[in-house]
């Protein structure tokens, strides 16, 4: 009697087991080939975008490799080629490279257009804005202070990577349009703020004592455009990893 209870048991529990795949098991089958195909997505977006970004780092060598032999046109050309087909990062990067070279070959406006079309293709802020700052520093040189200070104000919110930089740009634009409120505000608290680059602090006080020296005399106060403090280019291995842990102080005039 006990085996027939059994027995009767167990061949429910096949019912049971039966009924159960009937009605889940395309379900769980569908299940277990969308992992599948999941798993080998990702396995092949991996393989693709690390391709692509060998593939570019090649390219960027080759453009730096004709720059170090003397062949700076075709260098920069090779820097603007690989940044129409290459990964944000690279492609950031190789403006950046020939915006440099356009600078030194005194076409400035070149190189603001460069610099700037970097700053849009970068997708970390610190790189970013480290191209609209070197933008910002061209146009500076140009007197167009305007351009400047709208240029500027972006960059010289609380906290942002070159914050003191762009703030010092901003207040020798404002200061230059006869904003001397606003300039003066800007370099008191370059001079104050904790943090500030000895060198960008000191230029702050200098600032502060020509504009009270002008104001005593009735003169009107100038300044020239701040010398822009050697700033290194990110990093290769970082502009494609997301790294955003580059060694140096953001505010620093040489990071």
């Amino acid at each position: 009697m006990v085996d027939f209870i059994s027995e009767v048991e167990e061949e429910l529990r096949k019912d049971d087991y039966n009924k159960f795949l009937r009605k889940f098991g395309p379900l769980i089958i569908g299940m277990l080939v969308a992992i599948v195909i999941a798993v080998g997505v990702v396995e092949w977006r991996d393989y693709s975008k690390d391709r692509t970004a060998r593939a570019a780092s090649y390219s960027y060598l080759e453009a730096d490799t004709l720059l170090q032999d003397g062949k700076v046109d075709q260098s920069r050309l090779a820097f603007l080629a690989l940044a129409d087909v290459a990964p944000d990062g690279y492609a950031g990067l190789s403006l950046m490279r020939a915006a440099i070279i356009s600078a030194e070959q005194g076409n400035d406006a070149e190189a603001i257009r460069l610099y700037d079309a970097a700053s849009n293709r970068f997708k970390l802020e610190r790189h970013a804005q480290l191209a609209a700052l070197k933008s910002t520093y061209i146009v500076a040189n140009r007197g167009e202070w305007g351009d400047v200070e709208q240029r500027a104000s972006r960059l010289s919110v609380q906290g942002a990577p070159y914050e003191f930089l762009a703030r010092e740009l901003l207040a020798t634009a404002a200061l230059n349009q006869g904003k001397l409120d606003q300039a003066r505000a800007e370099f008191a608290y370059l001079d104050t703020i904790p943090g500030v680059p000895d060198t960008v602090a000191r230029r702050a006080q200098q600032a502060l004592v020509l504009m009270g020296t002008t104001a005593a005399t009735g003169q009107t106060p100038s300044l020239d455009a701040p010398e822009a403090p050697t700033m290194e280019l990110p990093n290769e291995s970082t502009v494609e990893e997301g790294s955003d842990n580059e060694e140096g102080s953001d505010n620093d005039d040489t990071p």
